[in-house]
């Protein structure tokens, strides 16, 4: 009874907070900031609520909105990571390309100052350097592009998956809280009819009372 008496208030205060998921979140992506968040509330509440009830459910309910919520901020950061290490990679690439460009106008003032031999060597090794230089930028510049590409995909699979969870763990919740609210209704109807049949009762003991006080 007590509990029940605890549960009812609970299931009010987060009746407005569903609905706002229910009808917010679907417009959202689903790791925008504002959807993370309204998650984060209601499962810290219904893991709260839960342990207060003692009922494994809600606490269920609570711990795997967390963990969905968890999930998709991991992942969103790591498809931001996966983004910053393709820019530090094309900020390489374009260094490398930068230090050549200096190389080659260097080796040309010197060309033209009458070193013609020692600069044509000069600028093989500088070629063969360029040549070693660029190789090395393309080679890191395509390991850290499939590095990222493999964790953008790992993200998006994670996503997938945990998107799909908790649609279905969503659903669940909501039959869930329905259950609970027409058992509510039921009890508060019950009640309602005890209390009716004992003012009927009493209306009953009381004429009999008046009845043999007349005779």
């Amino acid at each position: 009874m007590i509990r029940t008496l605890i549960a009812l208030p609970y299931q009010v205060a987060r009746l407005p907070l569903v609905v706002v998921d229910a009808n917010v979140s679907p417009r959202l992506a689903d790791d925008a900031p504002v959807r993370l968040g309204l998650d984060r509330v209601i499962g810290t509440a219904d893991k709260i609520a839960g342990s207060i009830l003692r009922n494994d459910d809600i606490v269920a309910r609570g711990a795997d909105r967390l963990d969905r919520s968890e999930k998709l901020a991991t992942a969103a950061r790591l498809e931001q990571d996966a983004a910053v290490r393709r820019e530090e990679a094309r900020a390489t690439a374009r260094s490398g390309s930068r230090a050549a460009t200096r190389k080659r106008t260097a080796a040309q003032r010197r060309a033209a100052s009458g070193l013609e031999e020692a600069d044509v060597a000069e600028a093989r090794k500088k070629q063969q350097a360029k040549a070693r230089a660029t190789k090395t930028a393309a080679t890191k510049k395509a390991a850290a592009n499939q590095k990222a590409s493999s964790r953008a995909t790992v993200a998006e699979q994670r996503k997938r998956a945990a998107t799909s969870a908790a649609e279905a763990k969503k659903r669940t919740a909501q039959a869930e809280a329905k259950s609970e609210l027409d058992q509510a209704r039921e009890t508060k109807k019950a009640a309602a009819e005890a209390r009716a049949d004992a003012a009927r009762l009493r209306d009953l003991a009381d004429a009999k009372k008046q009845q043999r006080k007349n005779s």
